[in-house]
């Protein structure tokens, strides 16, 4: 007869079934709950190496993920021209135009989102890029610095929202 299993037993069982070797390795840094407009927009979450400082992580090439849960319904279409604004203001048109065969790849496997949707921007190991979209791989890009470029929206300097970032990257 086999042996009952605690809960906590339970949900750890769950989560390493659910989590690769190299996700593994990541654990939750920082979270923060987005509101524009007074509006719930969506929850973000950092995830780095445990014995990485945030600072080193984002300094270098180092994995990271940035998972953003939504709390509202979001047309693809608004996603892009925020994020591709958020890159203009932080790189400049010029600059960004050598990125736009990437970012309209990138862009091009966005969704709609729906309240309780997630979507996932990993920074892998090897420097690539992955997208996931509740949790099922979206996109991959091998080009190097796309991933860090992307990241950036929320993680940069004169990214999306200071307050987002101050709090994610504390």
């Amino acid at each position: 007869m086999p042996l009952p299993l605690r809960p906590m037993t339970l949900a750890l069982m769950l989560t390493m079934s659910c989590t690769s070797t190299a996700d593994a390795a990541l654990e939750l840094r920082n979270q923060h709950l987005f509101r524009y407009l007074l509006v719930d927009v969506y929850t973000a979450e950092l995830y780095s190496a445990p014995d990485t400082s945030l600072e080193q992580a984002l300094n270098s090439d180092t994995p990271l993920r940035l998972t953003l849960r939504y709390h509202r319904n979001i047309d693809r279409d608004d996603l892009t021209k925020a994020a591709l604004t958020t890159l203009e203001r932080q790189h400049g048109s010029e600059q960004l135009q050598q990125w736009q065969d990437e970012l309209t790849a990138l862009h091009q496997a966005f969704r709609d989102v729906s309240a309780g949707d997630t979507y996932s921007l990993d920074r892998r190991p090897d420097g690539s890029l992955e997208l996931h979209y509740n949790d099922s791989l979206a996109y991959r890009s091998d080009t190097p610095g796309l991933a860090t470029l992307y990241l950036g929206i929320w993680l940069d300097e004169d990214g999306l929202s200071e307050g987002l970032r101050s709090a994610l990257l504390k």
